[in-house]
């Protein structure tokens, strides 16, 4: 009985199906050096481990079959749209808060993102914004937090 193969790497076209796109594309991020990729009969290929590390680590590139990008970054991390949605405000109000500082933020792939463990504690010290979920439907009437 022969052993199954496990696949360790793939075509850049191959990959470049899997995010949604053309040629150019696909080989400019092999240019910019984001993955390992090695020659195999004169074919570049791209190891599968080393794309799925950058993949889990950005949040511009998206994969057709709908997996989220930036797992590596989701448990610490939160975007400003998910934050606005968190305490039910619109995304103005939402950057404004971020522009006058009241987080500690980092920016990754051109996006802001906001360290969960800051935005907890400048909650934790305001009284004017309340979480959804701490809300009561009652009347709009908030629940003590």
């Amino acid at each position: 009985m022969q052993k199954q193969r496990v696949k360790t790497s793939m075509s850049v076209p191959e990959m470049g199906k899997m995010l949604g796109l053309g040629k150019v594309e696909s080989y400019w991020l092999v240019k910019k050096n984001y993955f390992k990729t090695i020659q195999v009969a004169g074919r570049m290929r791209v190891m599968l481990d080393s794309f799925e590390d950058w993949y889990a680590g950005q949040f511009h590139y998206k994969k057709v079959d709908g997996t989220p990008p930036g797992e590596k970054w989701r448990h610490t991390t939160m975007s400003v749209p998910e934050m606005a949605d968190l305490l039910g405000l619109k995304s103005g109000t939402a950057y404004d808060l971020v522009k006058r500082g009241y987080f500690e933020t980092i920016l990754i792939d051109r996006r802001i993102r906001i360290i969960t463990s800051s935005f907890e504690a400048w909650y934790q010290k305001q009284t004017h914004y309340v979480k959804i979920s701490e809300r009561s439907n009652e009347n709009g009437i908030y629940r003590e937090a």
